[in-house]
């Protein structure tokens, strides 16, 4: 099936549930705090659990250098993304300049990414993600940091940031994938069933963040097309070259090229308000991205889908 059909279905599907997410708040079942809990269940539970399954899979030398080749691009992606958000968003922007920046570079990769990147290519896809995922926390624990809080930060410090569920489901799904050891059933199903509300979970925080966004604001300021533009054409665009420059497998580029499409993060938001930026704008730019992702991301993939 063609790429950029079965990415727009996704897509569209998920759309679907971010507006019951959005829908359930305007209706007052769901509120700011309903957002923020079933945030952290997903990102200290069902994410971690959707991670370890990715790596029950057959010990494969391909797979493992094929992991390893993922690494190494996503890698180079970031610095790419970085270099873009430098020149996009100029010194002289004033105080938002790490928000915008901050934005252009981080994605959304594991609210959008992992269940989008699951339904294009399944386990497969989603074993490859979670290298692109590993480079992202490194990035985003020390530049990511440094970019917000305007200082360097202590090694041990940006090492502690590390330590989380989603990188500790890594290291151990890692460790599985390398002994070839299996979990039992009775603790496999149960992981497969919490995994299995990753995309709703995800989709539904999104729908509850969108409706408490002042996204008719946010599309008055100009600023937010810049920031716009750069993380969901350009970064993708130059990131689809590199892929191609690479001769990657095509599941490894689809899986790099489906996060570097990803709309904002949500570590802006939190970032800003740990660091006293502007969460405000913050917030509003992951929302405004996210609408317009649901356009971008299969324009995307119908472009690199003749090609990769």
């Amino acid at each position: 099936m063609d790429l950029a059909y079965i990415t727009a279905t996704k897509i569209i599907e998920m759309f679907i549930i971010l507006l019951v997410g959005a829908g359930a708040y305007k209706a007052g079942i769901a509120d700011e705090e309903t957002g923020s809990r079933l945030t952290r269940v997903l990102l200290n539970i069902i994410s971690p659990c959707v991670i370890l399954l990715s790596y029950q899979i057959d010990f494969d030398k391909e797979r493992l250098y094929g992991l390893a080749v993922t690494a190494i691009l996503s890698f180079a992606s970031f610095v790419i993304a970085i270099a873009v958000s430098k020149i996009a968003v100029s010194k002289k922007t004033g105080t938002d300049m790490a928000v915008e920046r901050m934005s252009i570079v981080y994605s959304n990769c594991g609210f959008i990414g992992i269940p989008l990147i699951d339904g294009i290519l399944g386990g497969e896809g989603v074993f490859y993600m979670t290298a692109y995922l590993t480079v992202f926390n490194l990035f985003v624990w020390s530049h990511g940091i440094m970019l917000m809080s305007g200082k360097s930060e202590s090694v041990k410090k940006t090492v502690r940031s590390l330590i989380n569920p989603s990188n500790a489901a890594i290291i151990l799904g890692v460790f599985l994938f390398l002994t070839g050891i299996q979990l039992p059933e009775i603790i496999r199903e149960p992981v497969g069933l919490i995994g299995g509300m990753n995309t709703p979970a995800a989709m539904l925080i999104s729908g509850i963040n969108l409706a408490q966004s002042d996204f008719l604001g946010g599309l008055k300021n100009k600023r937010t097309y810049i920031v716009s533009l750069s993380k969901l054409i350009v970064i993708p665009a130059l990131t689809l070259l590199l892929l191609l420059a690479a001769g990657a497998d095509r599941s490894i580029s689809i899986t790099i090229l489906t996060a570097a499409a990803c709309p904002s993060g949500a570590m802006g938001t939190m970032f800003a308000l740990q660091y006293k930026r502007n969460s405000q704008y913050a917030s509003n730019l992951l929302t405004i991205t996210t609408a317009l992702s649901l356009i971008t991301i299969p324009a995307i993939m119908a472009a690199a889908s003749g090609i990769l």
